[in-house]
């Protein structure tokens, strides 16, 4: 081969190189990427208690409260079929979560105190307190997730022991949906 060949040829070898390289940057855009539609996190669901599917008792509501509904269903226990609901708190600790709870139950007529919640309704060991209205009782148990502080958004949990609620709205396409109405149990069941 002549020399002067010899020398072009990693010229134009790496001249080749370079115009693929730009050509692959210029079209990289194209391969591979989703389409862009600005719907990067899913739609939030209907809050599990403003749904109003199954309703707190008394239609209690937690409107002081940030919260969220993570399981609710229904359970045996000896004392027959009870509704438990659990959920987490943010943003407050325990014991202001506790009286923002029973502060809700009370706005409806339930009154926090009698046998196993202590004088006032409650036991500041357990965070545990119970309310009645009537036949009905309620059984509110809040506790503190360790290690959290004023920078943690989730602070703890709630389990609130209730009746049994009737499903309020069968006809309503968000009843239908365990996401909103965070009954998981429900759902497996009927997939079996």
């Amino acid at each position: 081969m002549p020399p002067l060949a010899r020398s072009r040829s990693p010229r134009v070898g790496i001249a080749v190189g370079a115009v693929v390289v730009l050509v692959v940057l210029l079209l990289s855009h194209t391969f591979g990427r989703a389409v862009p539609t600005n719907n990067y996190r899913p739609l939030l669901t209907t809050d599990a208690i403003e749904s109003g599917c199954y309703p707190l008792p008394g239609d209690a509501r937690f409107d002081d409260l940030a919260y969220q509904v993570r399981w609710d269903e229904d359970v045996a226990t000896p004392e027959g079929e009870r509704r438990h609901l659990r959920g987490q708190y943010d943003l407050v600790d325990r014991a202001e979560a506790e009286r923002l709870l029973v502060a809700a139950f009370e706005r409806v007529g339930f009154v926090a105190g009698g046998p196993g919640g202590g004088d006032d309704g409650g036991d500041p060991t357990t965070g545990t307190t119970v309310l009645r209205k009537g036949t009905e009782e309620i059984t509110l148990t809040v506790t503190e997730i360790p290690g959290t502080s004023a920078e943690t958004l989730v602070r703890g949990e709630f389990l609130l022991d209730l009746p049994v609620a009737e499903l309020a709205r069968p006809d309503d396409p968000i009843c239908e949906s365990p996401s909103s109405t965070k009954r998981w149990a429900e759902a497996q069941e009927a997939t079996r």
